[in-house]
């Protein structure tokens, strides 16, 4: 059974350039491979859903002028219903990105995004509560991600939330979550532990989970991911693959979490499925671009 998902979240273009060292201040370097790219974790993640099979409509804001155009463009093209607006007070989001030997950095300008104010989302109460999972960042206002919360509780709408990039939150907010989807090192700026092997990685889905959050995954980058089932603490290795681009691995394997979660799979059936898919796009360079279709992650053992 396929159930309808909304991502809630910001919309990006990113700029992106390669470099084999990152420049020192004031130091001018010579990068190739310039990209100009959609992004933005809740476009990334909107589309992630609807590559990999989901039914998904995306709300965030992005700005009237071409990149803007650019963003609702590849939405369309993808297959995501666009459920959100064009702000005529602020531009469209732009993330400038370096690609360092797989790496990357960023550097964020919200813009429209910051616009997605809970009154905004008050407006669209209707979408959540007409789905059954809701996915959140932390690229949108703190205060509309609490709202968002409280409206699909409300209606029982299961919320997934990303918490990146990472910022204290409410505490109201954790028991309000039904999976929180950190990766090491936003779930040590939440913890306070760092993650250094598997007793401390325990440690830390065991204090995200005492602040009220019901499921917990971990994603460990090359080390794959560590979450709750019920009680137990389960890890899930990843694929050994050559990254290229790690732009939008979090991203993917959100989407793809997700995807299975609202066709009813198990939440190691999810992880299984969203590690194989995460393992593709960081294979490939750029953010929405680089994520699979579902028939190219079936094809992976």
């Amino acid at each position: 059974m396929e159930n309808k998902i909304i991502v809630i979240g910001s919309a990006n273009t990113d700029l992106t350039i390669h470099s084999d060292v990152m420049p020192k201040l004031g130091e001018t370097l010579v990068g190739s491979n310039f990209q100009i790219n959609a992004g933005g974790k809740g476009l990334n993640q909107a589309v992630a859903i609807a590559k990999l099979g989901g039914k998904v409509s995306f709300l965030g804001a992005v700005g009237n002028d071409s990149n803007g155009r650019f963003l609702l463009n590849t939405l369309k093209e993808y297959g995501v219903v666009f459920e959100g607006f064009i702000s005529e007070s602020a531009p469209t989001g732009t993330a400038m990105i370096t690609v360092v030997g797989g790496d990357n950095f960023i550097l964020l300008d919200a813009g429209a995004n910051n616009t997605l104010t809970p009154e905004v989302v008050r407006k669209k109460s209707q979408l959540i509560a007409q789905s059954d999972f809701c996915v959140l960042q932390l690229e949108i206002p703190t205060e509309t991600v609490l709202e968002i919360c409280k409206i699909a509780k409300e209606n029982g709408t299961k919320v997934v939330l990303n918490p990146a990039p990472f910022k204290k939150l409410p505490n109201e907010v954790y028991g309000l979550v039904d999976y929180l989807v950190p990766n090491e090192y936003e779930a040590e700026a939440l913890t306070g532990v760092f993650i250094k092997d598997d007793d401390s990685a325990i440690e830390a889905v065991q204090k995200i989970k005492a602040l009220g959050a019901k499921n917990v995954i971990i994603t460990l980058g090359g080390r794959g991911s560590i979450y709750s089932r019920g009680d137990e603490i389960l890890f899930h290795a990843a694929k050994k693959v050559k990254a290229v681009d790690t732009t939008s691995a979090g991203d993917c394997f959100i989407g793809a979490v997700t995807t299975k979660l609202s066709c009813g799979e198990s939440t190691t059936n999810a992880i299984a499925f969203a590690t194989r898919a995460s393992a593709v796009a960081v294979c490939r360079q750029g953010a929405a671009c680089s994520i699979p279709f579902a028939k190219e992650v079936e094809e992976i053992d």
